[in-house]
C-alpha cells in the first residue's frame, strides 16, 4: 500500500499554478499582438475604412445660428437673422421707369412727323387701294438716358364719315422712320363715297406694359385727289397732333382699372399724376386723391381716398382700392376722381376732376378685357 507523501502534492500545484499564469500571460501578449497589427493596417490603408466621399463633420468654435448654420465673425448680418430687413421687391415697370421716361402730350412738339401712302381705285370693282409707305422724322414718346430709340410704331387707317375699313400695319421697331410697304384692298367704295369720304391716318406707339399712344394723325378727302384706274397716286402729309393732347394747366392722373366680373368688383389702383397746377407761394401743390363710385343718378355708393404726397406737382402713389359694384355691375356706374391740394389752415380746393363712365374708352377696355389690368392717362377738367 502506497504511503500518502505531503511534500510531492504541494509541488505538483505549484506547477499547475505557474502553467495558468503562463497561458494567461501568453493570451494577452496574443491580444496585444493582434491589436498592435490591426492599428498598423488600419495606419496603412484608410480607405478602406472609410467610404470614398464621407463627409467628417467637425464641431466649430463659432456660435450656431437660426436654423443650425454657423454664424460668421463678419460683422454683417446674417440673411437668415431674425434682425435683418427683407429686400423690397421692385415691379419691373419700375425699374424701366428710373431708366426711361414718358413724355407727356404737352412736352411733344407740334410737328410730329409725316407719312406717305398712294391711292388708286377701280371703278368697275369698287375697289380704292391704300398703300402705305412710310414715316418720317417721327418724334419719340419715351426719353431714355441712353439714347436708344424706344418708339415702336405702327399705322392705324380708316374710312371716315362710316368708320368704315379700319385696318392697320405690323409694328416696326426702335425707330422713327419706319418702312412699312403695305398695301390694303377697300372693297364696295362707291363713287358717291370717293366724292365725299375721307381717311384717317393715325400713327401709334406701341407699349408693352401700357396702353398705346397716338404719336401723330393726319386726314385726306378723297375728292381732292385725281384717281385713274391702274395710275397710283403718292401723297406726303404732315402729322398733326390730336385735339385731345392739348393739355390744361390742371394736369393728367395715370390710372389703372382691373374688373372682376366673377366677384362683381372693380380694382382701382392710382398710379400717380403729373404736371399738376401750383396751388401755394412756392408754387408746388400738397395733392391727394379722392375716389368716389357713384350710380348714374349721381347717387354715391363707395368713397376712398389716397395719402397726401408733400410740395410736389408730380406725386406717385402706387395705392389700389376695391370697389364692391352694385348689381347692374360696371355698365351703369360712374368713376369719379378729384385731385384736391391739401391745406392745412383753409379750406382744401380741387386741383382738377376725371370722370369715367361707360363711353370712356378706359371703361370699354377694362369691360372688353375682365380680369385684366389696363392703365391709361387721364386728363384733369
Amino acid at each position: 500500500m502506497p504511503h500518502y507523501q505531503p511534500g510531492l502534492a504541494k509541488s505538483a500545484g505549484h506547477e499547475w499554478f505557474y502553467l495558468g499564469i503562463g497561458g494567461a500571460v501568453g493570451l494577452a501578449a496574443l491580444v496585444a499582438v493582434a491589436a498592435l497589427l490591426a492599428v498598423r493596417k488600419r495606419r496603412q490603408y484608410p480607405s478602406l475604412l472609410l467610404p470614398p466621399k464621407q463627409v467628417i463633420a467637425v464641431r466649430g468654435g463659432f456660435p450656431k445660428g437660426p436654423g443650425g448654420l454657423k454664424q460668421s465673425p463678419s460683422p454683417l448680418q446674417s440673411p437668415l437673422s431674425n434682425d435683418s430687413t427683407p429686400s423690397p421687391i421692385v415691379p419691373l415697370q419700375t425699374l424701366l421707369e428710373d431708366r426711361t421716361r414718358k413724355l407727356s402730350p404737352s412736352e411733344l412738339p407740334s410737328e410730329r412727323g409725316n407719312i406717305s401712302f398712294t391711292l388708286s381705285y377701280d371703278p368697275h370693282t369698287l375697289t380704292l387701294l391704300v398703300s402705305i409707305i412710310n414715316c418720317r422724322n417721327l418724334c419719340e414718346m419715351v426719353v431714355s438716358r441712353d439714347g436708344q430709340c424706344l418708339l415702336d410704331p405702327y399705322v392705324k387707317l380708316q374710312l371716315l364719315p362710316e368708320r368704315e375699313h379700319r385696318v392697320k400695319t405690323r409694328i416696326v421697331r426702335s425707330t422713327t422712320n419706319p418702312v412699312y410697304e403695305e398695301q390694303f384692298a377697300m372693297y364696295g367704295v362707291t363713287h358717291e363715297q370717293v366724292n365725299f369720304a375721307t381717311l384717317h391716318f393715325q400713327v401709334v406707339a406701341f407699349d408693352r406694359y401700357s396702353r398705346d399712344t397716338v404719336v401723330g394723325e393726319c386726314v385726306y378727302r378723297l375728292a381732292d385727289a385725281e384717281l385713274q384706274v391702274h395710275n397710283e397716286m403718292r401723297v406726303e402729309l404732315p402729322l398733326l397732333p390730336r385735339a385731345t393732347d392739348t393739355v390744361a394747366a390742371r394736369g393728367e392722373l395715370l390710372l389703372s382699372l382691373t374688373y372682376q366680373p366673377a366677384f362683381n368688383n372693380l380694382t382701382v389702383v392710382v398710379l400717380k399724376a403729373r404736371g399738376l397746377g401750383g396751388r401755394n407761394d412756392a408754387g408746388t401743390a400738397d395733392p391727394f386723391v379722392k375716389l368716389y363710385l357713384r350710380k348714374e343718378s349721381g347717387e354715391r355708393i363707395a368713397k376712398k381716398r389716397t395719402h397726401v404726397r408733400r410740395s410736389t406737382l408730380n406725386p406717385v402713389y402706387n395705392e389700389s382700392f376695391v370697389f364692391e359694384l352694385p348689381e347692374d355691375r360696371l355698365d351703369h356706374s360712374v368713376i369719379d376722381l378729384q385731385v384736391i391740394n391739401h391745406d392745412r389752415v383753409n379750406r382744401n380746393d380741387v386741383i382738377g376732376r376725371a370722370l369715367l363712365n361707360m363711353e370712356d374708352s378706359h371703361v370699354v377696355e377694362v369691360l372688353e378685357n375682365p380680369g385684366r389690368q389696363v392703365a391709361q392717362w387721364h386728363h384733369l377738367d
